[in-house]
């Protein structure tokens, strides 16, 4: 979530600050985000039952992380070709496939740590978005907007990482 917030908050700014893209152009990137949003939105179920939860979850966050590094700290690669940016807007959104399954996959979780692991999730990445102009700003300062919008990719690696300690609940009945 944190990953997502990041990106969608932040990366119309950085567009048009950093970039120099118009408001207009800016519009376009996100909703090219937001089009690969749909998509991965749409995929994630399938890849999920063919892969396993965490691993297509590991996969999706991987996805988004290699998106946002190209359109954030890689940007001088493609800046003459925009359609290869564009491309990379739209493969970072198609990583956001899981946003919308999180709940599932912590439902999926033992009774025991269940409620917890959905109320920490979601409070902690809320309470990260509360101190996100805080780090972007302490980033920006050094790294410029690119740097702080990729710190969405490392959230996107942190989350892939951390999926592989949720215990293996496939084939198994909730309890």
């Amino acid at each position: 979530m944190s990953a997502y917030w990041f990106a969608v908050v932040w990366l119309p700014r950085y567009l048009q600050k950093q970039r120099g893209l118009s408001i207009f152009g800016s519009g376009w990137w996100t909703l090219t985000f937001v089009a690969g949003s749909f998509l991965g939105y749409l995929t994630f179920g399938w890849v999920s039952d063919t892969a396993g939860r965490r691993r297509a979850f590991a996969l999706y966050c991987a996805v988004t992380a290699a998106g946002l590094a190209m359109v954030t700290l890689f940007w001088d690669a493609f800046a003459a070709r925009p359609a290869l940016g564009l491309a990379c807007m739209f493969v970072a959104g198609v990583g956001r496939g899981p946003g919308r399954a999180t709940a599932l996959l912590l439902g999926a979780l033992p009774t025991r740590v269940r409620g917890a692991a959905m109320s920490i999730i979601m409070n902690v990445t809320r309470g990260v978005q509360f101190v996100a102009p805080l780090a972007i700003a302490g980033v920006a300062g050094r790294w410029g907007l690119a740097g702080g919008v990729a710190l969405a990719a490392g959230f996107a690696v942190l989350a892939g990482i951390w999926v592989w300690t949720l215990p293996e609940t496939a084939g198994r009945g909730l309890t």
